[in-house]
């Protein structure tokens, strides 16, 4: 009887140290992301997908594939340097920068992926303060002030180059 207690103590004590272990493991949430037309993972926390639904001679749907996103971001980062440095030789020192510069980070975006005439992939992309009440995911983004909450960056994958529009301010 005895023999048999300490067998039993044993195995409960094995069993205890694996729960323990387990138990232990970190276990961190995962970012929700969905599929776009059998595309890349998006990740809807800040984007959004408009597909073009104008009929065009010159413009038809496209989409986009993972390396569209990476180069997508690299194009933007690249507009938000260019702006913030043109905005930078306008203000005042005493002024606070953060009402004038663009920090991506701060923004949700609409993209909305199309092929050009010459057959480029191009992609208008509207970007909206993270602080706005707007459904974002749901309506495309049409504004008409609002400053550097609100504005507009038109980006052609082939060539890397953007056209952009900031809202003025009422």
């Amino acid at each position: 009887m005895n023999h048999c207690w300490r067998l039993l103590s044993k195995g409960c004590l094995v069993i205890l140290m694996g729960i323990s272990l387990i138990s232990c493991q970190q276990i961190t949430p995962s970012k929700i992301h969905y599929s776009y037309d059998n595309g890349p993972e998006i990740d809807t926390s800040y984007i959004a997908i408009f597909p073009f639904e104008k009929k065009s001679a010159f413009r038809k749907p496209a989409q986009l594939t993972r390396t569209d996103l990476i180069e997508i971001d690299k194009i933007l980062l690249k507009f938000a340097e260019d702006y913030n440095k043109h905005m930078l030789s306008f203000i005042s020192p005493k002024d606070d920068k953060s009402n004038y510069l663009i920090d991506l980070k701060d923004y949700k975006r609409q993209y909305t992926p199309t092929t050009n005439s010459k057959g480029e992939k191009e992609v208008l992309i509207y970007c909206i303060c993270n602080n706005s009440n707007a459904n974002w995911k749901k309506e495309r983004i049409v504004v008409r002030d609002g400053g550097k909450c609100y504005f507009m960056v038109k980006v052609n994958l082939v060539t890397k180059g953007f056209e952009s529009a900031v809202n003025g301010n009422a």
